[in-house]
């Protein structure tokens, strides 16, 4: 699992976002190591669907309407948004593709999305977010930081505070 780095001001309250999303990606791998019986998958089935419309999706519609759209015009890093946008895509499929799935499939497609998660929060935390804190000022960070946080609550999500 990637460990969440600390963060500078405005960057801590985007990185929180990331936290719930990491948990389930934990939770799937422990469902398909322990008990992959197809009860137990068909309930983490239910599990990811439910966090993706309440929590996933809406952050992806923050992060595509509130944060990348700032951050273009700033930073030069216009390929990386557009892979981070094609992973929202691929995950929301995988999403779908888990909802209809049959029992044969379902453990390869919930492993398939809990390592698409893992590996794009990783590039968000990683790569995203080290051009952010270069690039930005403590003030434009602080800025963004709010920008995100009223974003996601005007879509109705929880910010949650690392520290």
């Amino acid at each position: 699992m990637t460990s969440l780095l600390p963060r500078e001001p405005g960057i801590d309250r985007l990185s929180a976002h990331h936290l719930h999303a990491l948990a389930l990606a934990v939770l799937i791998d422990r469902y398909l190591k322990v008990d992959p019986t197809p009860e137990r998958l068909a309930d983490l089935a239910g599990k990811v669907a439910g966090f993706a419309d309440k929590e996933l999706f809406p952050h992806f519609q923050v992060e595509e309407t509130a944060l990348f759209p700032v951050l273009r015009p700033v930073l030069d890093a216009d390929e990386l948004l557009d892979e981070l946008i094609g992973h929202h895509r691929k995950m929301e499929d995988l999403v779908r593709r888990v909802a209809e799935s049959s029992d044969d499939e379902r453990a390869s497609l919930l492993r398939q999305f809990g390592a698409s998660l893992r590996r794009h929060i990783r590039m968000e935390e990683v790569e995203l977010f080290r051009q952010i804190g270069k690039n930005l000022d403590e003030a434009r960070r602080e800025e963004l930081g709010r920008n995100v946080d009223d974003a996601a609550r005007a879509m109705g999500l929880t910010v949650h505070r690392l520290w």
